[in-house]
């Protein structure tokens, strides 16, 4: 008779065993900062870093700002909240993530987030497996090192992001 403690054993060796190795030990120092559609941030890490496995990303938005419905046909994505409010609708379900709340969005469900609260927001994003960070740097706009999120897109930031998801399996509406 298998138990549910030995059920949830007996997945732990397949999931390890699935997961590669990232190519080196990578120290990244903070990182480059971007404007990026609605948002500010950086990769912190690539899919090169993380031989394909994942990307790490750091997005800042102003109150109010938010990235519309779309969906991510490669990938997964997960939010982890270090500051501030998020509000993040996947399907139709909608959550408000507060400092230390995590949520995944699974790839193929429509999603949409904006900054719910009245100050700007900091959370780190997480994409499985890699790929997103490429889109993210066709579209970005080099910002300065002391740059605060906009509190309105940069047009030629979305114009391209429009022009360019399908190319990275994005689908908006």
């Amino acid at each position: 008779m298998r138990t549910a403690s030995h059920e949830k054993q007996s997945l732990v060796p397949n999931a390890q065993a699935s997961t590669r190795k990232a190519p080196s030990i990578k120290h990244q120092p903070r990182s480059k900062r971007y404007y990026f559609d609605v948002g500010l941030g950086s990769v912190c890490l690539s899919g090169i870093d993380t031989g394909g496995a994942y990307c790490l990303l750091e997005v800042s938005l102003a109150p109010g700002m938010g990235v519309p419905r779309h969906m991510h046909t490669r990938e997964d994505e997960v939010y982890f909240v270090l500051a501030g409010d998020l509000e993040v609708t996947v399907g139709e379900k909608t959550f408000v993530l507060r400092p230390g709340d995590t949520l995944l969005a699974p790839r193929d469900i429509p999603h949409q987030l904006r900054n719910s609260g009245n100050t700007t927001n900091h959370y780190l994003l997480v994409f499985s497996p890699s790929g997103f960070e490429e889109f993210m740097m066709a579209t970005a706009i080099p910002a300065p090192e002391n740059a605060v999120p906009p509190t309105e897109p940069p047009a030629q930031a979305v114009r391209n992001v429009h022009e360019l998801a399908a190319d990275y399996g994005i689908v908006f509406g």
